[in-house]
C-alpha cells in the first residue's frame, strides 16, 4: 500500500490579523447588517420629513452645540484608536494599554455627552413623529457607544491583568476597527438631524 502524502503545517501561524482571520469576516458582516439598520433609520427620517408640513415642530430643534462637541470628541478618539490598532499589529502590549485607555476615556466622554443630549432634547419620544425618529436615531447610536465602550473596558482589563495571548491581538485589532464604524456611522446623522440640510422639501401633508 502506497503511503499517503502528508503536508507538515506545524510551522504555519495559528492566528492572523486582518482579512485572513475568520473573525474579521464576522465583524465585517455585523457592520454590514448594522449599516443597513442605520440606512433604514435615515430613510424613515426623510420619508417622515418629506410628508410633514413643518419639520421639525416649532421649538423642538435638538441642541446643535452639544452634538457638535460630541462629534469633535468622536473624531479626536480616532487617533488613539488608530494607534491601538497599530500597536495590536506590532504586538506592543504597552502601546495597546496606553492608547486603548486614552480612546476609552474619550468614548466614555461621548456617552456622558449623549446622556446630556437626551436630557436637553426638550421633547419625549412619544410627543410626535419627529420625536420618535430622533429618539430612535440617538438611542440606536447610544447603544453602539455603550457596547463598544463596554468591549474597550473588558480589553483594558485583559491587557493589564493578562495573560495576553496572540489571539487577543486579533480581538483588539477588530475592536478598534469597530470603533471606527461607530464614529463614521454618526457623521451622516449629525448632518441629517442637527444640521438638517434639507434634501427633501416638506410636502403638503401634515404630521
Amino acid at each position: 500500500m502506497r503511503p499517503r502524502p502528508v503536508i507538515d503545517v506545524s510551522a504555519l501561524e495559528t492566528t492572523a490579523i486582518g482579512h485572513r482571520a475568520p473573525l474579521w469576516w464576522g465583524v465585517m458582516g455585523m457592520i454590514a447588517i448594522e449599516s443597513t439598520m442605520f440606512a433604514l433609520l435615515a430613510a424613515t427620517y426623510f420619508y417622515l420629513r418629506g410628508n410633514a408640513s413643518v419639520w421639525p415642530p416649532p421649538r423642538n430643534q435638538p441642541p446643535l452645540a452639544l452634538d457638535s462637541v460630541l462629534v469633535a470628541v468622536l473624531l479626536i478618539s480616532v487617533l488613539p484608536m488608530w494607534k491601538t490598532l497599530k500597536a495590536s499589529k506590532e504586538g506592543s502590549l504597552r502601546g495597546m494599554r496606553f492608547w486603548l485607555s486614552v480612546a476609552t476615556s474619550l468614548g466614555l466622554a461621548c456617552l456622558v455627552i449623549r446622556g446630556f443630549e437626551f436630557a436637553t432634547l426638550g421633547f419625549r419620544w412619544d410627543a410626535h413623529v419627529y420625536g420618535s425618529i430622533v429618539w430612535s436615531i440617538l438611542g440606536m447610536h447610544a447603544l453602539h457607544l455603550l457596547a463598544s465602550n463596554g468591549e474597550n473596558l473588558l480589553f483594558i482589563i485583559l491587557l493589564f491583568k493578562g495573560p495576553v495571548e496572540k489571539k487577543h491581538l486579533v480581538d483588539v485589532y477588530l475592536n478598534a476597527a469597530y470603533w471606527f464604524f461607530v464614529v463614521i456611522s454618526w457623521l451622516p446623522f449629525y448632518a441629517i438631524v442637527f444640521l438638517d440640510p434639507g434634501i427633501f422639501k416638506a410636502g403638503p401633508g401634515g404630521m
